[in-house]
């Protein structure tokens, strides 16, 4: 097969989310099929540092919306230059300068993609005419319902699941670091959350704590102000912990019992697959892309994100009976290996290939 010439495309400052993370494992592993890869990315930026720190080539792009001239001029003046097979993009705000490029430069041979990391359905002039004209991937089963249920006829699209680097989340080789850092019992019993939609979360994890004396909560992200004012005027505040944004994930996990992720309208949840992948029991909403992770009951449990009660009982169930928390932490072991990113990254070659011809 010919190596191909690719340039993926984020309008992203860090590389702690998902999105940002899934672009660039997916760069790190093109590259290490043979292909040139090239980003376009904010100057001056964490992502941008990280991305040149690893020898990457780079032009830049700036803040903005959809139709940024300078973005448009500067993937053009890459395309006047280089010779391009794939232009990939992965925000919003990336969708249509890679496109109009193309077009401004008569790139015929060129493809676009973009990836949709949201499960919300696309509007107006986008879904009657961008969708036909590029081709999308669909990070679950939900979000590829939803762009066919709100695009035009003929839009391309294909479902590839995200991966994780599973090298990176080895149970037996990672410190509890955050267990330490809170000074944490071994009789606790310790639960990790996300930031993600917090106000629904907080309902559940306070139920929890009122429920069980021994838990303790530590939270992953970047909280606002009125999320860490709902934990300050919480009778239980002395049980949750902010971790903050996270460079090594592993070790969030490595100091938890349970992962706990409510988050309903998550179009995957790459964090799931690596809490699975830590050998915790995971607890998802029954709805959205996260709860195609894992089968209810293999590794954990699907609750409606309504059913605060659900929750309590779910935990209660995993906490009460270490037979079971083993078990259901050895099957998510195990599927995990289904998100390797090197498996993702064979899909994704497949799809540029075939958009090739």
């Amino acid at each position: 097969m010919k190596k191909l010439d690719v340039l993926q495309i984020i309008n992203r400052p860090s590389v702690t989310g998902g999105m940002e993370l899934y672009t660039l494992n997916l760069a790190r592993e093109l590259r290490k099929s043979g292909h040139n890869v090239t980003f376009a990315l904010r100057n001056g930026t964490e992502f941008h540092f990280a991305a040149r720190a690893e020898g990457f080539e780079i032009i830049p792009i700036t803040r903005g919306g959809a139709l940024q001239p300078y973005n448009i001029y500067s993937i053009s003046r890459f395309l006047f230059k280089n010779k391009c097979d794939i232009l990939h993009a992965h925000t919003g705000n990336d969708y249509w300068p890679p496109l109009l490029a193309k077009w401004l430069t008569f790139s015929s041979k060129a493809r676009v993609f973009v990836t949709r990391h949201i499960l919300s359905a696309p509007r107006g002039f986008s879904s009657k005419f961008y969708f036909q004209h590029v081709n999308t991937v669909c990070v679950s089963k939900a979000v590829y319902q939803t762009m066919q249920n709100f695009s035009a006829h003929g839009s391309k699209m294909k479902m590839i699941y995200p991966g994780i680097v599973l090298e990176n989340f080895r149970p037996a080789q990672t410190e509890p670091s955050y267990a330490k850092k809170f000074d944490f019992r071994e009789s606790d019993y310790v639960i990790a959350a996300m930031h993600k939609w917090f106000e629904k979360t907080f309902v559940i994890l306070e139920n929890i704590l009122r429920a069980f004396g021994d838990v303790k909560i530590i939270i992953a992200g970047e909280l606002k102000k009125n999320e860490i004012a709902m934990i300050e005027n919480s009778p239980y505040k002395n049980r949750i912990f902010i971790c903050g944004v996270i460079k090594n994930m592993a070790e969030f996990y490595s100091s938890a019992n349970m992962f706990l992720f409510p988050s309903f309208d998550e179009a995957f949840g790459l964090v799931v697959a690596e809490a699975m992948a830590m050998g915790l029991p995971v607890l998802t909403a029954s709805t959205g892309g996260a709860s195609e992770i894992f089968e209810d009951g293999s590794c954990g449990y699907k609750i409606n994100i309504n059913d605060t009660a659900g929750f309590v009982s779910a935990v209660s169930k995993i906490k009460s009976d270490p037979t079971l928390a083993g078990r259901l932490g050895a099957a998510g072991m195990r599927l995990a290996g289904n998100y390797d990113m090197a498996l993702m990254a064979v899909e994704m070659q497949k799809a540029y290939y075939e958009s090739l011809g």
